[in-house]
Order: structure tokens, then C-alpha cells, then sequence
């Protein structure tokens, strides 16, 4: 079911996924996931309803699954999506590509032991760490869609998914470097 902007309602919303997640500063769960957008839609179902293609689009966590947030040219859509009804989630990261130029911050915090997920950010000029876009798909019973995203979300989003509980439909590719 894709609820449009006027026909946003609450209740049918908690009816389908359930109560919002709210957010506790103790446990610092993650209840959302931010910066996809669209790159396909399809729709299973008899209905004709579609998203657009490029829309800017977020996760929800919900109680018993997620809803859809999607925004293109400034119109709202929601999508609903049980958790029993999700078949299948797959994310792709993309290829790491590292290359630390000798005495600059990045190279002296990797040979001090520090992760490249956090030197990467101290990489002064940009050949130094680059990652390509991550993929995400997502396979309902009702929906097939694929998203895209920055490279440097991936481990956020990967969090977020984990936090889903669907580890046996949860699918994680990982390119090899450059």
C-alpha cells in the first residue's frame, strides 16, 4: 500500500508496522537510516501506484517493520512494510580504493594501528581514500526496490539493518579494494 499525501494516516500506519521507535539516549539504538535514493521500483501488486525514480528516500523502524519515507519535488510518500513480508535485504558496499601518501595524518594514524574507518577522514587530499556508492535492495512480497548511497554510510546503514533482526534475510556484499 503507498500512501500518498493526502491520504496519510496514523493509525493505518500503526494498524500495518506498528508504534514508532523512540529514540533512548541509554541504549543508542538506531531507529532510522537516511541519504538513499531511489533507483528502481517495482510494483507486484494490481495496483498502478509507483514511486519516482531518484527520490530521496529514509527508513523507519517500526515495532513490527519499517515505513518507507520517499520525497520527490517536495510530494511525500509512505510505504508501509511488515516485517513477515520482506523477503529479502541486500547491501553492497562499494570497492575501497587506499592509497595513504607517506608522513601525511592519514598514513601516521594507519601505522600507529588506527582503523582506515577512521583515518579516512584525516586524508588531506582526496586520492588518499576514495569508496564508491553502496547499494541497497530491498524484496517484499508487494515491492521490489533498489537504492543508492554514499560509500561512507555503509557501516551505519549496515547497523541499522542488523538492528532489524531479520539476519537470515539480511544479505552483505563486500567489493575487494582497490
Amino acid at each position: 500500500m503507498i500512501l500518498t499525501e493526502k491520504h496519510i494516516d496514523e493509525r493505518k500506519i500503526i494498524q500495518l508496522v506498528g508504534q514508532e521507535i523512540k529514540f533512548d539516549w541509554r541504549k543508542r539504538t538506531t531507529v532510522g537510516g537516511t541519504g538513499l535514493f531511489l533507483k528502481s521500483f517495482e510494483n507486484k501488486t494490481d495496483g498502478f501506484e509507483k514511486l519516482k525514480v531518484d527520490s530521496k528516500c529514509n527508513f523507519e523502524k517500526r515495532t513490527n517493520g519499517l515505513l518507507l519515507h520517499s520525497n520527490f519535488s517536495n510530494k511525500r510518500t509512505l510505504i508501509p512494510i511488515p516485517a513477515k513480508e520482506i523477503q529479502e535485504i541486500k547491501i553492497v558496499r562499494g570497492k575501497e580504493g587506499i592509497n595513504p601518501t607517506p608522513l601525511y595524518p592519514m598514513w601516521i594514524l594507519m601505522k600507529l594501528g588506527v582503523s582506515v574507518l577512521q583515518a579516512r577522514y584525516f586524508g588531506l587530499t582526496r586520492h588518499q581514500y576514495s569508496i564508491e556508492q553502496m547499494e541497497l535492495s530491498l524484496k517484499t512480497k508487494d515491492y521490489e526496490m533498489d537504492f543508492v548511497a554514499n560509500g561512507f554510510l555503509f557501516e551505519r546503514k549496515l547497523e541499522f539493518l542488523k538492528s532489524l533482526e531479520l539476519a537470515d534475510k539480511l544479505v552483505v556484499v563486500k567489493k575487494a579494494s582497490r
